[in-house]
């Protein structure tokens, strides 16, 4: 699967505002087949772009005070390394964070009694450690401004955004105390690579981690599995992982997964174009789409980027849209006040949530349809 024309998502823009990166960058799945991870494909151009907004104002992620959705991941996430230092890091004093964002969890851990410090190419992130009283280096991880030596280091939602993993979590192992803990959260994609769901896809994401790939991208590193679970918000994988003696990892082989990822996609590519093509193609018809970002692949591969509306809760998305789509986001409220005839939800994680509340409060939608319902069908 190719698409020549995806949206470049790295901000929700507001009206007038000019754009740092294309609008549109080609696409491509590939695989790592030593470590049996599916990735996407490498373009220069695209790391490139990238890494020009990976230092903007704009993209530091989820864990941001003002973010409305930070606070449920983050309480999760925060519980799961409380857990993981009560077991494994009894001796834990220093912590480090890489894409430390707004600094939410490391003002806990600093509130806990530790000394933290982040490492982040964004000025609002270093902004935002100011004013908590915390020390960030505005630098891509590994950086020669701090080789310290710590206890913990943890990242959320960043190791799939890096081209080396294996590399990028080795480097973090050379700067581990003895008993060192590496903490790790970051989307969940067994399901996407089980049924085929390309929904997962954005430029931003160079590796779409299931278990296995993430496991094998750990062991690869040098370091030993302790734990990985499944977060219970959310559509995350939290992974803990300390130091190894040696490298013991013994590389894989083999595509059969990456085969069958492929054929599953190209069927459930075409149940989504077979769905939403004739009812987009219908004058009687309004449609609306809920979870827009989880919509771009399959509207992108129609060609089509306006005619119809986006959907969504996240508060601070509201009246924005992504480069290359001139569709500005609405919210429940709207949709409530102004219904459309056919409304597609295009989240694996939480579909059924958002249709039984549409269904519930919005009775004049007859026709909801959520992406797994898609799939199945025959």
């Amino acid at each position: 699967m190719k698409i020549e024309k995806l949206p470049f998502y790295w901000r929700l823009k507001e009206k007038g505002s000019t754009n740092i990166a294309p609008d549109y960058m080609p696409f491509e799945y590939d695989f790592n087949e030593a470590l049996q991870l599916i990735i996407q494909k490498r373009n220069q151009e695209t790391l490139d772009h990238l890494e020009e907004i990976y230092k903007a104002e704009s993209n530091i992620g989820y864990l941001q005070d003002a973010n409305e959705i930070a606070k449920p991941y983050g309480v999760d996430f925060m519980a799961f390394i409380n857990r993981s230092l009560v077991k494994w890091g009894g001796k834990t004093k220093n912590i480090l964070e890489v894409g430390c964002g707004g600094c939410t969890i490391l003002s806990q851990l600093k509130n806990n009694g530790y000394d933290v410090i982040g490492v982040d190419p964004s000025p609002i992130a270093k902004r935002d450690g100011a004013k908590k009283g915390i020390k960030v280096i505005q630098e891509f991880f590994p950086t020669p401004q701090y080789t310290s030596e710590v206890d913990l280091i943890f990242h959320c939602d960043v190791i799939e955004h890096v081209s080396d993993p294996v590399r990028f979590l080795n480097n973090q192992k050379k700067q581990l105390s003895k008993n060192g803990l590496i903490i790790i959260s970051l989307p969940d994609c067994n399901e996407g690579i089980e049924k085929g769901e390309i929904s997962m896809t954005m430029h931003q994401h160079l590796n779409y981690f299931d278990k296995e790939g993430l496991k094998n991208t750990v062991e690869a590193a040098g370091l030993e599995v302790l734990t990985i679970d499944i977060a219970k918000y959310g559509g995350s994988l939290y992974c803990c992982a300390r130091n190894l003696p040696e490298n013991k990892y013994v590389n894989k082989s083999g595509k059969v997964k990456f085969e069958q990822f492929n054929e599953i996609i190209d069927r459930n590519i075409q149940k989504v174009i077979d769905e939403i093509k004739p009812v987009l193609e219908d004058s009687s018809k309004t449609v609306g789409f809920y979870v827009p970002l989880r919509t771009l692949p399959y509207i992108s591969i129609l060609g089509k980027y306006d005619g119809f509306r986006f959907f969504d809760d996240t508060h601070h998305w509201y009246q924005r849209a992504f480069d290359g789509v001139e569709v500005y986001i609405e919210n429940f409220n709207d949709l409530k006040n102004n219904p459309v005839t056919d409304l597609y939800i295009m989240s694996l994680t939480f579909g059924d949530v958002i249709k039984n509340k549409v269904a519930n409060e919005i009775p004049e939608i007859k026709n909801i349809k959520v992406l797994r319902e898609i799939f199945d069908k025959r």
